[in-house]
């Protein structure tokens, strides 16, 4: 049983790729219950990280009604001499406003509070998930572990969401390209250990959950062109 003073070491080393931290999390008794709680740790990390920014970057700002009637000045202002129909554009900023000042934490009142209920809840379902379907395509490709061993170093993968908590420092942003990027790494490292699989195979059960999520989407969207071409065809 890992102890949690033990967390800041073996995340650590999961950034630098090292295999302790796989080979301890594979030898645990319950790992898949270790990188529950170890995923719990990072999203709530990184809510409160939000949440505190967010109350920052309030803070330091003008109230958002009056951010946004500047922004729609200044758009309006920009359009002059332009065939663009200003209604509707200030139209959809107006809409849209709500969800851009949601997403970043700004001014959104008692709704930023629950922040730190969805974060950890939404960290824990992409670990199962994704975990799942790396299990899933890593023993089809000749791995021995175990659902709970590949769930436990899968949550190792989240460890560079850790980097999100310099949110906390108002108009800080972290790329997500940099996140995902070295969160597959570290998957493709754990799924070697845990699975005893050969690198190529390894790095095949860590991208394939991507592939299959990107095959989902293009066939949604494609569905979704169609309908509407069909649609508006018959209207």
């Amino acid at each position: 049983m890992l102890q949690p003073k033990t967390y800041p070491r073996i995340v650590g080393q999961a950034l630098t790729l090292e295999p302790a931290p796989f080979v301890e999390m594979t030898d645990d008794d319950n790992p898949w219950i270790e990188g529950l709680f170890l995923v719990f740790v990072i999203g709530l990390a990184v809510a409160f990280a939000r949440l505190i920014g967010g109350l920052l970057l309030t803070a330091s700002l003008p109230l958002p009604d009056s951010v946004l009637e500047a922004i729609v000045t200044a758009i309006k202002q920009s359009l002059l001499g332009v065939a663009v129909d200003q209604t509707q554009a200030e139209v959809l900023l107006r809409q849209l406003w709500p969800w851009i000042t949601t997403s970043l934490q700004y001014g959104s009142g008692w709704l930023r509070m629950l922040t730190l209920i969805a974060t950890p809840l939404l960290y824990i379902c992409q670990w199962l998930g994704y975990g799942i379907l790396c299990h899933l395509v890593a023993r089809l490709l000749g791995g021995s572990g175990s659902t709970g061993q590949t769930l436990g170093v899968i949550a190792l993968s989240l460890a560079p969401r850790l980097l999100l908590v310099a949110m906390v420092i108002p108009f800080v942003s972290v790329s997500g390209l940099l996140v995902h990027g070295w969160g597959i790494l570290i998957a493709y490292r754990g799924l070697e250990v845990a699975h005893d699989l050969p690198p190529a195979r390894a790095a095949g059960a860590a991208l394939a959950p991507l592939a299959l999520g990107a095959i989902v989407l293009l066939t949604v969207t494609f569905a979704a062109l169609t309908l509407s071409a069909l649609t508006g065809g018959g209207a």
